[in-house]
């Protein structure tokens, strides 16, 4: 394998990576867009035909969500297809573009059950309880697999690092609150869609009404969850719990200050009643956070050989 080739290859991994990120904000747009019933409960074709002509724009808006999903089917084949010329069959990065594939593969179910169910736009199925958390938890797992091929690619050779039982409990309590916060925000998130606020007090009484939808209902539970899961780390930073984590220092700090962010833009987003542009960036950071939550794990387990885990 050539340098050049490793090279290129992690590049496009990482475009992938990018991609990922692109086709999930754009599948949120069509759904705070109300085009979620563009194509009617048609899949994989829309309101009946390959290619819909003359179609109403929310149409074409859903429409250009399944042709940006096709495509990235494609790019992660090829991303297999390079892993299987460039590595042995045991090499992480083959593992984990079959990961991405299988992903891939269950997120376009989930969104063809979303489509054949009518569990769009203002459906208050409370299936959807189910479904969302279910279709949010997915993306990010695709999203974790994704990186790892890419930081598998290039750092895949080295040496996989023994964890100390104590640096796996906490890890896995780090992964275990992310995974509430994103269960919970897919519900605070339908709740919001369902039944916006027009300011925080009758949010608030909203969300205590018992004639409000369910998601309506539990939607606090997702920034209560997020500020109590903060207040808990800054607790266990400064007092050194989390010091003999595996992990290099940079890595905790840019986890930290990712996930302050997160936290911040969540607390404008509900302050300002979740404008749009704010939803969008409100997910992206999300996005962000998993994307380097996923490198503070492969870099716990595959360390450099000159770093002093922290």
């Amino acid at each position: 394998m050539t340098t050049s080739a490793k090279k290129k290859s992690y590049s496009f991994s990482w475009f992938i990576v990018a991609y990922t990120v692109l086709v999930i904000i754009w599948g949120a747009w069509v759904r705070l867009s109300g085009s979620g019933d563009g194509c009617g409960d048609d899949w994989p074709r829309c309101n009946g035909a390959v290619v819909p002509t003359g179609a109403p724009v929310k149409t074409l808006i859903e429409y250009s969500h399944r042709l940006s999903t096709a495509l990235y089917g494609l790019l992660v084949v090829a991303q297999i297809l390079i892993t299987r010329k460039l590595f042995v069959a045991s090499h992480s990065a083959r593992f984990w573009s079959w990961m991405t594939l299988l992903f891939t593969i269950t997120e376009a179910l989930i969104g063809r059950e979303l489509v054949k169910a009518g569990l769009v736009n203002q459906s208050t199925d409370v299936s959807r309880l189910i479904v969302m958390p279910l279709h949010l938890l997915n993306t990010a797992l695709l999203l974790l697999s994704t990186v790892m091929t890419a930081e598998s690619i290039k750092y895949g050779d080295r040496a996989r690092a023994r964890l100390p039982s104590a640096s796996v409990s906490r890890g896995l309590f780090i992964v275990s609150c992310l995974i509430l916060i994103i269960t919970s925000g897919a519900i605070a998130a339908l709740g919001s869609h369902l039944d916006p606020s027009t300011s925080l007090v009758s949010g608030f009484s909203k969300d205590l009404s018992g004639d409000s939808h369910l998601a309506v209902r539990l939607r606090m539970l997702h920034p209560l969850l997020a500020l109590t899961t903060a207040g808990i780390f800054l607790v266990f930073s400064l007092s050194g719990i989390f010091k003999n984590i595996r992990l290099h220092s940079r890595w905790v700090s840019l986890f930290g200050y990712t996930f302050a962010t997160a936290v911040g833009v969540g607390i404008l987003t509900l302050g300002l009643l979740s404008p749009l542009w704010l939803k969008l960036s409100h997910l992206l950071m999300a996005n962000v956070l998993v994307i380097v939550s996923s490198l503070c794990v492969f870099h716990a387990l595959r360390p450099e050989s000159s770093e002093n885990p922290q």
